[in-house]
């Protein structure tokens, strides 16, 4: 983000830097912000372009402090005035005034008169370097602007690019274009300022500039390791070319090959997105808006790297689609793309073996039972002494696209073609009829050592039999005529309606059972068609529920008695479980009871018994106090419901003391020289003692006179 003040720059430039050179960053921190502010590494970028304004003006000098570039005065020691109070200052020749700020006041300090102590020769305009003709144009236009270091607008002022006449300057991040002259006494002039704006030229270095930030942001998109040796390499050079003032065309041009090599090698790379604090790749979403932006990927089904898809992921996964998301989340998923993202998770659920009644209702799709026929051409046949290898399925649409065969499906359930017997033709519709389990003369090979690989392509080794097939699958072969025979299908699965690719079609959501692969024939020129269509009221595996009714009333009629038989039981077995839950919740709820009075009567009984030690220690430690009965009295009854005698002691002394205190208050003092009479003293107070508590007795009374 830009800076508003020198305080909220970075350590690394506000514990360094002099204050003009900090204006410096932060005014072309702030200008590159502008330009570059939206994109990746957006901070990269404009450190970067700050640093290198830095650079032009500042360096560091032997001591390893940043000091302005060619700071050294032509002419030794030489004197500053304060361009605000006057006040002047003589420094060394490695100081330049522009550099320093007033003792008196803070504000800017200006050589005392341009030029001062050098030749006019020394300040000619075209005897200046570069370097400093652009300080003499920045001290002019410090100056012009009446800076001090207290200024806040503008804060800072420092030179962009110098021309022959004309100099671009940046005053809080916006560019001006002026037109100036050196005069043979150092000072500057200008012309009327006009605003401008920054323009990049993609030249070699800018080129570098921008395969740099690639390279930063395609390593934190992807897997790529920035501790590689090359990538560190080539991420430190481009760190240095792009904070050098004036780097050698070659050797950019150099580091700008290798840089687009490295940020190849890295797009090559797997693009991952991070979750919980782990990377995860495409793959493990469900919906992949584009695969090479991870932010559009969505529904993880992986749980973690190691443990990939679990049946609590895939749950979460669900939830996310329902009406009340996950936790509250529910997720976008376009309308286009959802039936495929469904397909998907229910495929995850299929591959953990999870029953379809038990997959979330909020990824299921009404599914039917539908045959499923492919024709594959033998054209990519490969064959040897009576073994040939054949491709059974593709993943993706059949020839007439009524069909989707996703691959997910063909890679869980291509083992249903393992074993599987291999005919010479499909048979006629009156052979299905006749003779459905098919003739042994028309069985022509095994197919065997099944496999599907990772496009979903289903492949296997068919172990002929007969002679005669495979001599003229090798004529075919010969004649470059294997084309015209290719592998048929015949197998049952469930699916669902979609639309995929703009196509309304069956998608294949699981291979229930193959019935055959056959060697056929392709017919006509036209493409490929089947060669075989079945009769869905005779085909058992297809039969629908209505066929069924009006063939086999009888066959309907015994499942749903035994249906029928079958719920009962379950109802019965149902309401004997409530009973028997019904009986233990009583006898659950008396055992709780019985407990909760046990427990009572324990807490009572125990708080009974410290109840009576105690007592017996306080009654104990009463009697033995020398104290009067009614002040025993009282301290029994005050501890009469006391579960310990903590405290008896300390009450004990406190009557003793307040007893004592009042055999000291009963006698008669300060009343002169009168004969003191003991024993009519003690009578006295025994008369006191006596009025004040009638029911003492005399030992009691004597007890208190004495002060024991």
């Amino acid at each position: 983000m830009p800076y508003k003040t020198l305080s909220e720059l970075p350590p690394p430039v506000k514990d360094n830097l002099p204050t003009h050179a900090e204006e410096i960053y932060m005014a072309a921190y702030n200008s590159a912000w502008e330009q570059h502010g939206k994109e990746n590494n957006a901070e990269i970028i404009c450190n970067s372009i700050a640093w290198a304004a830095v650079k032009k003006a500042y360096k560091k000098n032997t001591e390893g402090k940043w000091v302005a570039k060619e700071a050294v005065h032509p002419h030794g020691e030489h004197i500053c005035v304060c361009s605000k109070c006057g006040k002047e200052i003589t420094v060394q020749e490695d100081v330049r005034c522009n550099t320093q700020e007033c003792p008196e006041c803070g504000a800017p300090m200006v050589a005392k008169e341009a030029g001062e102590k050098r030749t006019k020769e020394a300040i000619m305009p075209n005897k200046l370097s570069d370097e400093n003709k652009r300080q003499l144009i920045q001290q002019g236009l410090t100056t012009e602007y009446g800076l001090g270091v207290d200024d806040t607008i503008p804060r800072g002022v420092w030179v962009e690019d110098v021309f022959e006449s004309e100099v671009i300057y940046n005053v809080n991040g916006q560019s001006y274009k002026v037109s100036y002259k050196l005069g043979e006494d150092g000072k500057t002039t200008f012309g009327e300022p006009e605003k401008v704006a920054r323009q990049t030229i993609y030249k070699p270095l800018e080129s570098l500039r921008t395969t740099y930030s690639e390279i930063i942001q395609e390593a934190g998109r992807r897997n790529a390791n920035l501790d590689s040796a090359r990538i560190k390499k080539i991420v430190a050079l481009c760190q240095e070319l792009l904070s050098s003032e004036e780097p050698e065309e070659k050797e950019t041009k150099e580091a700008l090959k290798e840089a687009k090599s490295v940020l190849t090698l890295i797009k090559e790379q797997a693009v991952m997105k991070t979750e919980d604090g782990m990377k995860f790749p495409a793959a493990a979403y469900a919906y992949i808006g584009d695969p090479e932006k991870s932010t559009t990927w969505k529904l993880r089904l992986w749980e973690d790297p190691t443990k990939k898809v679990t049946r609590a992921q895939l749950g979460r996964a669900a939830a996310a689609l329902s009406p009340g998301g996950f936790r509250g989340q529910k997720v976008a998923i376009p309308s286009a793309d959802l039936p495929a993202v469904k397909r998907k998770i229910r495929a995850e659920y299929r591959k953990l073996d999870v029953e379809d009644e038990e997959i979330p209702r909020w990824v299921r799709e009404v599914e039917t039972r539908e045959e499923v026929l492919d024709y594959i051409p033998l054209t990519e046949v490969t064959f040897d002494k009576g073994r040939a290898t054949v491709i059974i399925i593709k993943a993706g649409f059949n020839a007439t696209k009524d069909r989707y065969y996703p691959k997910e499906v063909l890679q869980r359930d291509y083992g249903i073609f393992e074993g599987l017997k291999m005919y010479a033709d499909h048979p006629t519709e009156s052979e299905e009829k006749e003779r459905p389990e098919r003739s042994i003369r028309e069985w022509v090979a095994t197919l065997k050592d099944v496999t599907c690989d990772e496009s979903g392509t289903v492949a296997g080794v068919a172990e002929i039999i007969e002679p005669w097939l495979m001599q003229k699958l090798a004529a075919l072969r010969d004649k470059q005529m294997l084309s015209e025979m290719g592998i048929s299908i015949n197998a049952v699965g469930s699916a669902s309606k979609t639309t995929i690719d703009g196509v309304e079609t069956l998608s294949i959501e699981k291979l229930e059972r193959a019935n055959s692969v056959d060697f056929v024939t392709e017919p006509g020129a036209g493409g490929v068609v089947t060669l075989y269509e079945s009769d869905r009221q005779r085909n058992v595996d297809l039969v629908e529920l209505a066929t069924l009714k009006e063939r086999r009333p009888d066959l309907v009629k015994l499942i749903e008695t035994n249906v029928r038989a079958e719920i009962t039981k379950e109802v019965k077995k149902h309401m004997d479980d409530q009973e028997r839950i019904t009986e233990l919740e009583g006898q659950i709820e008396t055992l709780t009871t019985e407990r909760d009075n046990l427990k009572e009567a324990a807490e009572k009984a125990e708080k009974e018994k410290a109840q009576a030690e105690a007592q017996a220690l306080i009654k104990e430690a009463v009697d033995k106090a020398e104290l009067p009965d009614a002040a025993k009295e009282r301290l029994i009854e005050r501890f009469k419901d006391a579960e310990s005698a903590e405290g008896i002691e300390e009450a004990i002394k406190a009557e003793a003391d307040y007893i004592a205190k009042l055999s000291e208050a009963g006698k008669v003092k300060n009343l002169g020289g009168s004969t003191p009479n003991p024993e009519k003293d003690k009578e006295a107070l025994k008369e006191s003692f006596k009025r004040m508590n009638p029911e003492w007795t005399d030992a009691q009374l004597e007890t208190a006179v004495s002060g024991r």
